[in-house]
């Protein structure tokens, strides 16, 4: 049994383009900061680019620091995916900076978000590009030259995001993260069941799909949620049930409300989700 806290992708990319149009504006400087500005009272943005080796193109990059905090608060951190056709300007949208600004002035302790452009790559080896190697290997190094500690890290994502937060905690940053948060996740026990074939193919699928490896979750405190008019729906309530039944895995904390595959329904569950990863961290 799951105990349930608080309360695919969306039709139109288009739609997706509108909502991400209160940006957080990422300026290329590769490899480095772009600077320090002030993001509507919830805190400190600094953006940049990273030139990544793992998938040879250049991804914007943010890392928001809340209220009275830099730094040099030795915060810890959570890293944010974001879903097939968004980009890190979704933080923003979906209301994270804010939700959290909001939580840490009700007690929960502070910690900074990160994000990443990860283009539609899964957050995982597709062709010869690897977006977990960018994570893994190159981001979080470049999370700790900017202060934060990644040895109190978290992981959270929508949709591609969600994919890549449980890929990633049973995968390259197995043993490194301390919290997951997965939200409107694609989970498919089998590829044949997976509705869009140019998501990955066969073999990439059963390479990174972590549906099939539940024990490398063991110990980590998970939360899941899914609207139940989302068509991903049931296949995370299936995942919670072998969750469940996998000896040392934590009984994830679900949250299945009414919302579709939206941003309506994601920025519904992001407090639930930050105050969460907040206790565990």
């Amino acid at each position: 049994m799951t105990r349930t806290e608080g309360t695919l992708f969306s039709a139109l990319l288009s739609r997706r383009a509108l909502l991400g149009a209160a940006c957080l504006a990422p300026v290329l400087a590769s490899c480095t900061a772009s600077g320090n500005s002030p993001v509507n009272g919830d805190g400190t943005l600094v953006t940049g680019s990273l030139a990544s080796t793992a998938t040879g193109s250049n991804h914007d990059w943010a890392i928001w620091y809340p209220p009275g905090t830099s730094a040099s608060s030795n915060l810890p951190v959570v890293i944010v995916l974001h879903g097939m056709g968004d980009t890190i300007s979704m933080i923003q949208t979906l209301g994270y900076t804010t939700q959290l600004r909001q939580a840490i002035a009700q007690g929960l302790p502070a910690f900074a978000l990160a994000a990443i452009n990860g283009d539609n790559l899964f957050w995982q080896k597709i062709g010869t590009q690897d977006a977990g190697a960018m994570i893994a290997t190159e981001f979080v190094p470049l999370l700790s030259e900017h202060g934060l500690n990644t040895s109190r890290l978290g992981l959270t994502g929508w949709s591609m995001g969600g994919w890549g937060t449980l890929r990633l905690a049973s995968a390259e940053l197995r043993g490194k993260v301390k919290v997951i948060a997965a939200i409107s996740t694609p989970c498919y026990a089998k590829y044949d069941y997976v509705p869009q074939k140019q998501w990955m193919t066969q073999q990439e699928f059963e390479a990174n799909n972590f549906y099939t490896r539940p024990a490398k979750l063991a110990g980590l405190p998970i939360f899941i949620a899914c609207g139940t008019e989302d068509p991903f729906c049931r296949g995370n309530q299936s995942f919670v049930e072998v969750l469940d039944d996998t000896p040392k895995v934590q009984t994830p904390t679900t949250s299945f409300t009414s919302g579709e595959h939206a941003a309506a329904y994601w920025e519904s569950v992001t407090p639930a989700q930050l105050a969460f990863l907040g206790r565990h961290l």
